[in-house]
């Protein structure tokens, strides 16, 4: 699928830019041919009004004996040619040097019917060479019965050469564009594609770990309500139950909390927050559930206020205690420390547990990866990278040292105010309520 959209979009592209390339050149072609063309039309009508002018006073004192005058003009040069024709012959002629050229144009004068101040366009082939001809005929003002003509013939045959030569050179670059955009387009696109495709390798690994956490309480509620049916009276086996289900619904909290923080549109509140008392309250229910580890407060004594989330630092401050409890010994000994900084606040965790080893430091705000490497797995792995969407949120850094065997520190940096999406006061002007978590 991936490799699918990664040639659709590099198609899709070399469309849109062939599209481009084939309307400028269309347009450049066609201002290109209107102002030569129309510059040229514009040269032949004042040169027929000259010649009219002219044939009427030769006309008059010639008697009508004709004349001709040749002149030396190839295919290769912009030349203007006239023909006077009284009563059906030609009695003035300027014509090219060449006789078939001149011959054929002449022919075409006498038989062929043109309209006065319409322009037409003629061609002759003569020595296995087109020649181009523009043509504009005028009437002679003469006495009846006479009936004269004036007209003028423009050799146009390096213009249309120019403009063949001109949609040649266009094709050719618009090939060579295309080309080079389809290079792009691969290259860009291949870089693009590696973020889509690893993002969705991880939603695919994410759903498959999913599905392998949940199938693993599954099977044991299965299990245990297999026993029930033979002895049903087996009171640890229901609180084993509860149990599972328990941790089924804290994984659902966790992915649904996840699901929620991937939503760019999401609109967090802006809580006046007493940090210090908040972290206090969540190290004392931890205390509680966790009667056999010692946890020490520093820096705690002091008031620090910051504008956040409460819900979402709350969440914040137990997983990372959490995750201190669950990766320690029987010998607990979790600190946290609290220290305020020009526009900061740093909160840290330590704890004398097992520790990560550095080739795994960066893995660990990956979901589920936990329950996929960790030999000391206690948890499902999504803990840290909810940790990390809940710092990202509200524009801070979390970080961690540890080495293997003797603990871990897991320090968050937050700023005093967060640049949050939105205010509820925003919202409410707005005419939008905010969602809370």
């Amino acid at each position: 699928m991936i490799e699918k959209i990664r040639r659709a979009l590099v198609v899709r592209n070399m469309f849109i830019v062939a599209g481009i390339l084939l309307l400028g050149g269309a347009v450049s072609y066609t201002v290109y041919r209107y102002s030569a063309f129309w510059q040229q039309q514009e040269n032949l009508r004042d040169y027929l009004a000259e010649e009219l002018r002219e044939a009427e006073d030769f006309v008059k004192r010639s008697g009508g004996k004709p004349e001709t005058k040749r002149v030396e003009a190839n295919i290769h040069t912009l030349h203007d040619f006239s023909y006077w024709v009284v009563d059906g012959r030609i009695v003035w002629a300027e014509h090219p040097y060449d006789n078939v050229v001149a011959e054929k144009l002449e022919q075409r004068i006498l038989t062929k019917v043109y309209e006065a101040g319409k322009v037409y366009y003629e061609n002759v082939k003569y020595n296995r060479q087109k020649w181009y001809f523009v043509v504009l005929k005028g009437d002679l003002k003469l006495a009846p019965p006479h009936k004269g003509e004036v007209f003028v013939v423009s050799n146009y045959t390096q213009i249309k050469r120019n403009s063949k030569t001109y949609i040649k050179v266009a094709v050719s670059m618009a090939l060579i564009m295309i080309f080079i955009a389809y290079l792009i387009s691969s290259f860009f696109t291949g870089r693009l594609m590696k973020y889509i495709e690893q993002s969705y390798l991880r939603q695919k690994q994410f759903v498959s770990n999913a599905a392998h956490e949940f199938r693993t309480p599954l099977a044991v509620l299965h299990s245990y309500a297999e026993l029930l049916e033979y002895n049903p009276q087996k009171k640890e086996i229901v609180a084993d139950i509860k149990a599972e289900i328990q941790q089924m619904n804290d994984m659902l909290d966790k992915l649904l909390s996840i699901a929620r923080y991937d939503d760019l549109n999401m609109v967090i509140r802006r809580d006046d927050v007493l940090l210090n008392r908040l972290i206090s309250s969540v190290v004392r229910a931890m205390s509680v559930a966790c009667p056999e580890g010692k946890f020490e407060l520093v820096g705690t004594d002091k008031e620090v206020r910051i504008v956040a989330d409460e819900v979402m630092i709350r969440q914040l401050l137990y997983i990372l205690l959490d995750n201190a409890v669950k990766y320690t010994g029987k010998d607990k000994r979790i600190v946290v420390g609290l220290i305020k900084q020009h526009f900061s606040v740093k909160i840290s965790v330590a704890d004398n547990g097992i520790g990560i080893k550095k080739e795994d430091l960066q893995h660990i705000y990956e979901r589920f990866w936990q329950a996929e490497t960790s030999h000391h797995q206690q948890g499902m792995g999504l803990g840290l990278s909810l940790a990390e969407s809940i710092v990202r949120w509200h524009d801070g850094t979390i970080n961690v040292r540890s080495k293997f065997g003797r603990g871990s520190v897991f320090e968050v940096v937050l700023p005093l105010v967060s640049k949050l999406k939105k205010t509820e006061d925003d919202q409410k002007n707005s005419g939008f309520s905010p969602r809370r978590l």
